[in-house]
């Protein structure tokens, strides 16, 4: 889907909680474990990378 490519196509700081956050289905928590960040960071990177994500879905026509 057009999601998955552009998700694909993020930095990895934002790539990775997405994906754990969405298809491995972990907390904030876990991922701030798994990945050795506060889970502040966590937040801050998945909330950049949806903007990011909304961003470039906007730019391709993309509507949800």
């Amino acid at each position: 889907t057009a999601v998955q490519q552009v998700v694909a196509h993020l930095p990895e700081r934002y790539k990775m909680p997405i994906h754990l956050y969405y298809s491995a289905d972990m907390s904030v928590k876990e991922i701030a474990q798994v990945l050795q960040i506060p889970e502040g960071t966590v937040k801050s990177r998945m909330n950049k990378a949806k903007h990011l994500l909304k961003k470039e879905l906007e730019a391709l026509g993309y509507d949800g």
